[in-house]
């Protein structure tokens, strides 16, 4: 017993000395003139977001130290001054440095004024980042010059000699610093480089396509997936954002197409695929283009709702089912619900499928609502009757149960002349099968009452027809 307890407090006094001798894995010390007793910021990146790591009191002399027990991890971190203007720093393998500098006006004199003892990579950061700055500048003074003289050889020749610099910088970056951050966040910021297209033995090209599809397999190639460092910076979340809106084309099965591909090569790396899956289901969950709901439907069923994000919680994945369960039935693209006992004001019921149309608006729509008290009479005059020669049917339906407000609005308007109907007893569930949750909700449905349009306006709707009756 006396010994099991000897061992125990040699433990802990070994312990004890080894903390003492090695003292905190993590130890940055600030040293910024200027700011005596004020207090600044360490925050770091994740992805698009700045997170708060930190707050430190400077003393008199502008000198602070952050101190942790444990590592934080790899990343570009930020130091944030009172008046938000800010500079950036690495935190590698080693957490123990001191960084010394001056308030100024911006990022480039705090990077001017910057000294660095105990992190050799900081050093070569902040090294690298004065190159930029003056690379930037000559480069910003010589396209200015070129916009007045866009033919001139000799300014063309010194932008291209400042593009090999800079690759030049990046590659002894890359050879003299391998696996470190630096190194991958300037492999990370390269583009892909895109073979030549196939060409046939006369020369002609045989796909004209592949160097866009070649670039596009492979754009996320300098992405090291191995490890979770470049999401802690900028770096990863602007090369999604730019794939998304610039590589990838603005259609929801395109889109489908390069988010599965993605996800699939990520499946390995949590931190990667549950940044990626939110970015994307994000993007388009809040997307103003139409049709881009098949994307958020689509990527809750694969991943969501089949229990590959587990990190979501359950209430969460409870609203999230309610929401595409109510989206899934009216995808663009796939067949309207029937709505087979909707009623007619005589009372006979009037199914949607029954209408013979080339073209079919379904308007949801009350007479207490003011926007449709405008734009219902307006789907009359520049729709119903505006396009009558391009067979446009319009399916009315009232969505209150208030007959006689129904009918009184019908006659003041004129608008006996379309199919309205309703169903007072909700027989067809309409609010769920169409996502109704605003009037008016309008529909444009094709001669087959596939949807070719939702939640549009009416001026919308005459575009789209017109534009598919030019095309025939």
């Amino acid at each position: 017993m006396n010994l099991k307890l000897k061992n125990v407090l040699f433990l802990l006094t070994f312990i004890i000395i080894q903390s003492s001798l090695f003292g905190q894995p993590l130890k940055i010390k600030f040293k910024i003139e200027g700011l005596p007793n004020q207090d600044i910021i360490i925050a770091h990146h994740f992805g698009e977001n700045t997170l708060v790591d930190d707050t430190l009191h400077l003393n008199n002399d502008g000198y602070g130290v952050m101190e942790r027990d444990t590592l934080l991890p790899k990343g570009l971190y930020i130091c944030i001054y009172p008046d938000h203007t800010y500079f950036e720093f690495i935190l590698d393998d080693d957490q123990k440095f001191e960084i010394e500098t001056t308030i100024g006006k911006s990022a480039d004199e705090y990077i001017k004024n910057m000294s660095i003892k105990g992190s050799q990579i900081n050093e070569v950061f902040f090294d690298y980042q004065l190159f930029m700055v003056d690379l930037n500048q000559q480069s910003n003074d010589l396209r200015q010059a070129l916009k007045s003289d866009p033919n001139n050889k000799e300014l063309k020749d010194k932008i291209e000699n400042l593009n090999t610099l800079v690759k030049n910088k990046w590659s002894d970056i890359k050879i003299n610093y391998p696996g470190t951050f630096m190194s991958k966040m300037l492999i990370g910021l390269q583009d892909i480089e895109v073979p030549d297209p196939p060409k046939d033995e006369n020369g002609n090209i045989t796909d004209s396509l592949f160097q866009y599809n070649y670039y596009k397999d492979h754009f996320f190639d300098n992405i090291d997936f191995s490890d979770n460092q470049l999401l802690y910076s900028p770096i990863y979340h602007r090369k999604l954002q730019y794939f998304f809106e610039k590589i990838v084309a603005k259609r929801p099965d395109s889109v489908i197409a390069a988010s599965d591909r993605l996800l699939q090569k990520l499946d390995g790396n949590t931190k990667y695929f549950q940044y990626t899956l939110a970015h994307i289901f994000n993007k388009y969950a809040n997307s103003n283009y139409m049709g881009f709901d098949k994307v958020m439907v689509h990527l809750a069923d694969t991943y969501y709702l089949n229990g590959k994000a587990d990190w979501v919680s359950q209430k969460y994945l409870t609203k999230l089912k309610e929401r595409v369960d109510k989206l899934r039935p009216n995808l663009i693209g796939t067949v309207a619900p029937r709505l087979d006992k909707m009623q007619s004001v005589e009372g006979y019921f009037y199914p949607l499928h029954d209408i013979k149309a080339k073209y079919v608006v379904v308007a949801f729509w009350e007479p207490g609502c003011g926007h449709c008290k405008k734009e219902i009479p307006q789907l009359h005059e520049e729709v119903f009757i505006g396009l009558h020669d391009y067979d446009v049917q319009v399916y009315a339906v009232y969505t209150q149960s208030d007959f006689k407000e129904w009918t009184e609005f019908l006659e003041k308007k004129s608008l006996l002349d379309w199919v309205n109907v309703w169903d007072p007893n909700n027989f067809t569930n309409f609010r769920n099968k169409y996502d109704v949750y605003s009037t008016p909700t309008l529909y444009l449905l094709d001669k087959d009452k596939k949807i070719i349009a939702k939640r549009v306006d009416v001026k919308t709707i005459i575009s789209i027809i017109n534009e598919k009756e030019k095309q025939k």
